[in-house]
């Protein structure tokens, strides 16, 4: 049985349509708010570098919104290993030419094929993270104008954001630690902004025969979430978000799935029942910006994974309880 097929393709940060009231600069609030409706509603076509931990990757991403056809996206890895993603509207189509396996499933979120980090709802004045507006680059022959956003402790990463100011689209995003290193950043080598954008570019490509297709109905194989599983000590700002329960490839027993934002990063929590004692492990694995960390809970494996940093994951981790009789 193939993977689903955005485990992770790319660590995507959610890009939402709906207005932001940020805290800080009021410049960069407006600036924000035309990213947004930028990236989700403009015709584009580009290439962007992908860099994360120790790996480096190219992409090339196609995007266009239609009143008849909603949101179309397709996007191609041009460097590792070969995977093709096409997003029409409401249906995501995941190609993985090693395993030779198509997957179809519907799109769970407006998350866009843009490895960035976006705030996804308002902010008051208690909000988590400072926006102010700075200094001007120049990204793929384009002007652009930085964001920053820093976060207010040490549970959350700090971001720079870099917007063309005509059009309002994304050209660059940084992630930084709290020593203002950078620690995972895309950026846009080419890109240009057609008026029509032709069917055919949404097109598969790297299908052929022998390919096995799968179809994944989440809604069909989701069941009624455990509700006695709590986080018992959320991090300030974050606060949980969904939770859902369902069979997964890799597991033959169900896994929950909870979810924590603060509105700009987001922390998965995955609990299930493990197979033998034997199965139950306890670590923590980091990769570029990405952290996880693995604790059993009596007979049941809980793991946390966020781009956050590694104290975030495990005051989460640690604190996940089931409460009641019975799990």
């Amino acid at each position: 049985m193939a993977r689903y097929c955005l485990v992770r393709l790319i660590l995507v940060g959610s890009l939402l349509v709906a207005p932001v009231a940020l805290a800080g600069d009021h410049r960069a609030d407006l600036l924000l708010e035309r990213m947004i409706k930028a990236v989700e509603n403009l015709s584009y076509e580009g290439t962007f570098v992908y860099i994360h931990g120790q790996k480096t990757e190219t992409m090339q991403i196609v995007h266009t919104r239609d009143e008849q056809r909603g949101q179309r996206e397709r996007l191609v890895s041009l460097t590792g290993e070969p995977r093709e993603i096409i997003r029409d509207d409401n249906i995501l189509t995941c190609i993985w030419p090693a395993s030779r396996s198509v997957v179809i499933e519907p799109r769970r979120s407006r998350l866009g094929g843009l490895p960035a980090a976006i705030p996804d709802r308002g902010f008051g004045p208690d909000s988590p993270y400072v926006f102010r507006l700075e200094d001007e680059q120049r990204i793929a022959g384009l002007p652009c104008r930085t964001v920053q956003i820093e976060p207010r402790d040490d549970l959350r990463y700090g971001h720079r954001l870099c917007i063309n100011e005509e059009s309002g689209m994304l050209l660059k995003s940084e992630m930084l630690d709290d020593e203002g290193r950078v620690i995972e950043q895309f950026m846009f080598t080419s890109i240009h902004f057609p008026s029509t954008v032709a069917d055919d570019k949404f097109t598969p490509v790297m299908k052929g025969e022998g390919f096995s297709t799968y179809r994944v109905d989440i809604h069909h194989s989701e069941l009624p979430p455990d509700p006695g599983w709590k986080v018992n000590e959320i991090p300030d700002g974050f606060h949980l978000t969904s939770v859902t329960k369902r069979p997964m490839a890799a597991n033959q027993n169900p896994v929950q799935h909870m979810v924590l934002s603060d509105g700009l990063a987001t922390v998965s929590v995955f609990i299930s029942l493990a197979e033998s004692l034997d199965d139950l492990y306890v670590g923590t694995t980091r990769s570029g910006a990405l952290h996880a960390m693995a604790v059993p809970s009596g007979d049941y494996q809980v793991t946390v994974v966020g781009e956050v940093p590694e104290a975030t994951v495990r005051m989460i981790a640690d604190s996940v309880i089931h409460e009641g009789n019975g799990q």
